[in-house]
């Protein structure tokens, strides 16, 4: 099977690169963040700008997290090249810096929050993994571990859609998957297998099966699966790689938790979307070539709107495109 990939809005969001976005969880909110030291909001629905948080970082801001907990109202957090983590929050129409949050000693990476809104990762060319606890209003927030096994720049890191599991993925070709252990949080496996630096990797929304899916300096797109066996439930092994169709480093993915389909987008330009047809065994059945023109595409993200679902990707035209499947 074979699907059209068709553009239904360019939205000319920044004045640089854009490197990452996140959508709000419960509520029609886009987040994105660029070289330019901005993160802007959109209205998921109508793509209107909501506003613009800036004149708080001096470097460029790598990455953006929406909290999915809105209790005191929506809130997100930005890491920066400046080696620090924004947070910031709405309870009106007018949007306040919460917190700046400092440790990180080199450029923050990728900042992600676990799916109670109760933790807050992040990872920095610094080599290490910060994990955070928050307060109920976003104001304080407290080191609880700091993770140090990577030997290389750590690029991002996930937790889990629905369990106190956080993957990361590293310079040093490898992903380490980590929980928590008696008030500590230890390295429960670590995944070699790709063959250059891991960029991206997204969890499959699902309790059952646990699977991860990663992409890489290498070109591939992999699929990892915990196999527990009858001594060690942290056992993670290979499953899948994916048809190959990017020829340049792939810099992110994103896993549908509708369709379970899967999204790739790198430094070609491609939009590649797969599918699995039998178990373990995945088919290429869409690619859009030139996404972005002749831009590097940076991020790619699912999202459901009105039982439909769309992909956003941005990249280094300063652009956000929304695509219909």
């Amino acid at each position: 099977m074979t699907v059209e990939i068709q553009l239904i809005k360019n939205v000319p969001a920044h004045n640089d690169k854009v490197w990452s976005i996140s959508i709000h969880k419960t509520l029609p909110l886009l987040a994105t963040v660029s070289s330019d030291k901005v993160c802007k909001i959109f209205n998921l629905k109508t793509f209107e700008l909501i506003s613009d948080l800036d004149n708080t970082h001096k470097r460029s801001i790598r990455s953006v997290s929406w909290k999915p907990t809105n209790d005191f109202g929506p809130s997100l957090a930005c890491g920066s090249f400046d080696s620090t983590i924004s947070v910031w929050g709405t309870d009106d129409d007018e949007w306040s810096l919460l917190a700046v949050i400092e440790g990180h000693e080199n450029e923050v990476k990728c900042v992600d929050w676990s799916s109670n809104g109760d933790l807050l990762a992040s990872c920095s060319r610094d080599k290490s993994i910060w994990i955070w606890e928050a307060d109920d209003h976003n104001e304080e927030f407290e080191c609880i571990s700091v993770l140090q096994e990577h030997t290389q720049d750590v690029k991002h890191v996930v937790w889990h859609p629905s369990l106190d599991l956080l993957a990361s993925s590293s310079y040093d070709d490898s992903i380490r998957l980590w929980k928590e252990d008696d008030d500590d949080w230890l390295c429960a496996a670590e995944l070699k297998g790709h063959k250059g630096t891991v960029w991206c990797s997204d969890f499959e929304a699902s309790e059952e099966k646990l699977r991860l899916v990663s992409c890489s300096d290498d070109c591939t797109v992999k699929i990892w699966e915990n196999q527990p066996d009858d001594y060690d439930e942290n056992v993670w092994r290979l499953q899948s790689e994916l048809p190959i169709s990017h020829s340049r480093a792939i810099y992110s993915v994103s896993w549908s938790s509708n369709s379970g389909r899967i999204a790739s987008v790198g430094s070609d330009g491609k939009l590649v979307i797969y599918e699995e047809v039998q178990s373990n065994i995945w088919n290429i059945i869409a690619t859009k070539e030139l996404s972005h023109g002749v831009y590097e595409v940076n991020t790619v993200k699912w999202f459901i709107s009105e039982d439909k679902e769309f992909l956003i990707t941005g990249g280094d035209d300063g652009s956000i495109k929304i695509w219909n499947v």
